[in-house]
């Protein structure tokens, strides 16, 4: 399996509703080396947990607890977090199509090998959200919505 060690290991926030790939992601992560930030239930929990030390990369699961993962996929975009997201039979909008897309079987080394290739590229892909105030009201969004407006 590849790894992610080096100095002081990656940070990975894990965001998957179902206990069980939870921990094997959890499992995998650290038997590579990463730090794992989660797993969370629920987008509000993971994003949350951005205040304090944020990640070096996210894997998130789209069929988070309480609602769709975009508006956290929006918030790690605007803050620079580089991700995958893994998708079972979901539709992923076409304004995530530069962004890593694992089945909801996948081999860990592939997980794994992402996380490393991507190691030290947080924060060089931040963009601003025009959608960020509707989010913080806690406003509806259509499921287009918010990935469209970070493409802006």
């Amino acid at each position: 399996m590849h790894e992610c060690r080096g100095e002081g290991g990656p940070t990975v926030l894990v965001a998957e509703p179902q206990a069980l790939p939870g921990m094997w992601l959890e499992d995998r992560l650290q038997e590579a080396g990463c730090a794992v930030s989660g797993p969370y239930a629920t987008c509000a929990d993971a994003a949350l947990s951005l205040d304090g030390a944020p990640p070096d990369f996210a894997i998130v699961s789209v069929d988070l607890n309480q609602g769709s993962c975009f508006p956290l996929a929006c918030t790690l975009r605007r803050r620079g977090i580089p991700f995958a997201l893994i998708a079972g039979s979901a539709r992923i909008p076409a304004a995530f199509s530069d962004v890593p897309l694992f089945e909801r079987l996948f081999d860990a080394r592939d997980m794994v090998s992402e996380v490393a290739a991507r190691r030290g590229k947080r924060g060089s892909g931040a963009r601003a959200c025009p959608m960020q105030s509707r989010i913080a009201a806690g406003e509806p969004l259509a499921l287009d919505q918010c990935p469209l407006a970070c493409r802006a």
